[in-house]
C-alpha cells in the first residue's frame, strides 16, 4: 500500500468516528513524535455554517448548560472510545503511539466553538435561560423531565445531520494532524512489516 494510500484509509476511518452523539510506544531510537500545533478553531473555521436564531444563547449559557447536563463530557469520552472500537478498520503496522496520539488530541481539542453554534441555530437567550432556571429550580434528576429541558432537546435532535457532519470533520482534521507527525515513522513501520511477511498483499 503506498503511503497516500494509507492516508486515504486514515480519512477512511475517521468516516466511522461520526457515529458519537452529541447530547504509547515510539520507534525504537526514535522520539514520540508531537503532533504540529494547531490554531484554536473558531466559528468561522468549521465547515458547516448555522445561522443563529434571533436573540441567542450567549456561550456563557451555553457552557454552563454543557456542565450541567454533562453533555460536553459525554460527548468527548464517547469521541475517544470510538477510537478503540474501530482499530480493527487500521494497518497491523500502525503504532500504538499513533492510537494513542489520537486520543490525546480529542481529550484536548476544543469543542466549545462547534457547540456554541450548534446551541445558537437552536435555542434562543430566553429558552437556555428556561432550562438553566428549571435545573436550578428542579435539580439534576427532575430537570430531564421539565419542558425546558424537553424543547432544547428535541431541537438539537432536528440538527442532527449538520452535528454528524462536523463530528466527521472534526475528526478529518485531527487524524490529518497525527499523521502528518508519525507519517515518517508509519512508512517505516510498512516497510519492516512487509519485508517480515512477504506473501501479505498491501
Amino acid at each position: 500500500m503506498r503511503i497516500s494510500r494509507t492516508f486515504s484509509r486514515f480519512l477512511g476511518i475517521a468516516s466511522v468516528f461520526l457515529f458519537v452523539p452529541l447530547t504509547a510506544t515510539a520507534q525504537q531510537n526514535q522520539g514520540t513524535p508531537v503532533a504540529p500545533a494547531s490554531p484554536t478553531p473558531t466559528e468561522s473555521s468549521l465547515p458547516v455554517r448555522l445561522a443563529p436564531v434571533n436573540d441567542p444563547a450567549t456561550p456563557d449559557q451555553i457552557e454552563q448548560y454543557l456542565r450541567i447536563t454533562g453533555a460536553l463530557d459525554a460527548y468527548r469520552q464517547r469521541w475517544i472510545a470510538s477510537v478503540d472500537k474501530n482499530r480493527d478498520k487500521g494497518e497491523p503496522y500502525w503504532p500504538e503511539s499513533f492510537w494513542a496520539a489520537i486520543k490525546d488530541e480529542m481529550a484536548k481539542a476544543d469543542l466549545m466553538p462547534m457547540y456554541v453554534m450548534l446551541f445558537q441555530h437552536i435555542a434562543s437567550r430566553q429558552s437556555m435561560q428556561d432550562a438553566l432556571d428549571a435545573y436550578q429550580r428542579l435539580g439534576a434528576v427532575r430537570f430531564r423531565s421539565s419542558e425546558a429541558y424537553e424543547k432544547i432537546a428535541q431541537a438539537e435532535y432536528s440538527i442532527k445531520d449538520d452535528e454528524d457532519r462536523l463530528t466527521l470533520a472534526n475528526t478529518n482534521a485531527l487524524i490529518q494532524k497525527v499523521y502528518a507527525a508519525y507519517k515518517p515513522q508509519i512508512k517505516a513501520a510498512r516497510a519492516r512489516y512487509l519485508a517480515e511477511h512477504p506473501d501479505r498483499k498491501d
